[in-house]
């Protein structure tokens, strides 16, 4: 028998503080403490042109069964705003968070309703970044395997070193005798440890070339502890007093997160990522986590350089996959739109949503 169940899906900008306490107080509500929701974290992808919103979908009790992040961006081509909208999750893995037992009915539900409000403000695509709990299924659009993500399990700390490759042993040990020293603080963070942190990141970042979106301010990263201090920890690595490297883990209940981190390049022969990754690995399996997740590669490839880097560290343990949600809306405004950016542009090419960039006209 068909359910008879009715839902509502709510859409509210992020632009009070209103707002933000009743997100804060929706996430609490549904048990989501993947730090990647967390709103300061969400921030750094708003701009005049691209402004954060949510979803919360509820049913006829109030009950809030799913919520979602994302952005409506001002689609800009060859520098003129074409007046035209279109939808993507902030940087991370988020996308919707349902309830614990969610239904396929429920998410099909919710899909439908999203998918009726973009129609109604005219949006022409839309980017999701799912989360790692598996809750990309009933998505309407395409959803595409776009990164294997390293993590392994750290809960047994002598199976974990037998597993390192001796090579990697050795590069710690080597590590230990230069006289690297290890420090994580958690919760009793203090501004220097950001700005330790900050200085080797930016560093790291210039010398990488990154792009525009990779740089924050410091003010960024003391609000984003400042208002998350219990899924917010730093490393440090130190050589003869001096910072050398550094990592910023973002924390769930029972997983750690590499997220971001740099390394003075004058000291790259002394291993301290190998150093600091070890460490920080030991201290999170001490400090009753389940899980460090390393990240992905550069590429859905098991031959990617970074990955494979990555999984030496955990050699043995099963990826956790990351999936992407690709939608066009509207087809011929977004037809319009490759055209409008690429003068030679294959419209049969640029629909082929699981390949490359998408939507194209961004690329």
């Amino acid at each position: 028998m068909q359910s008879t169940q009715t839902y509502k899906l709510t859409v509210q900008a992020l632009d009070s503080e209103e707002i933000l306490d009743l997100y804060s107080k929706s996430l609490d509500s549904l048990n989501c403490v993947c730090p990647y929701y967390a709103y300061e974290l969400l921030l750094s992808d708003e701009n005049e042109i691209q402004k954060l919103h949510f979803f919360s979908f509820n049913d006829e009790d109030g009950s809030l069964l799913a919520i979602m992040p994302f952005l409506v961006r001002d689609i800009i081509i060859n520098d003129e705003n074409t007046g035209l909208k279109d939808v993507s999750s902030p940087w991370g893995y988020n996308g919707p968070y349902f309830k614990e037992n969610a239904s396929s009915d429920l998410k099909t539900k919710f899909w439908k309703q999203v998918d009726e409000w973009y129609a109604s403000e005219n949006i022409v695509t839309e980017f999701v970044r799912f989360n790692l709990y598996g809750h990309y299924s009933e998505y309407t659009g395409e959803t595409v395997h776009t990164l294997l993500n390293v993590r392994g399990n750290i809960t047994d700390w002598e199976q974990f070193w037998s597993n390192l490759k001796s090579n990697t042993r050795n590069q710690f040990r080597k590590a230990e005798k230069l006289g690297l020293s290890f420090k994580l603080v958690y919760k009793d963070i203090e501004k220097e440890h950001i700005a330790a942190f900050y200085d080797l990141y930016i560093d790291t970042m210039d010398r990488r070339d990154a792009k525009d979106f990779f740089y924050h301010k410091l003010d960024y990263f003391v609000h984003l502890w400042e208002m998350n201090k219990d899924k917010c920890a730093i490393g440090l690595v130190y050589k003869d007093g001096v910072a050398i490297s550094t990592e910023l883990f973002l924390l769930t209940h029972d997983t750690v997160y590499s997220f971001l981190g740099g390394t003075d390049a004058n000291y790259f022969k002394l291993r301290p990522n190998e150093y600091l990754k070890i460490n920080a690995i030991q201290w999170a399996g001490e400090a009753g986590f389940t899980y460090y997740n390393i990240g992905g590669g550069l590429s859905n490839s098991k031959e990617d350089n970074l990955y494979l880097y990555k999984r030496k560290y955990f050699p043995l343990d099963e990826d956790v996959d990351f999936y992407t949600g690709r939608k066009i809306l509207d087809e011929k405004a977004y037809d319009k739109l490759v055209a409008m950016n690429k003068s030679d542009a294959d419209i049969v090419a640029s629909k082929d949503l699981a390949n490359g960039y998408f939507p194209k006209y961004r690329m």
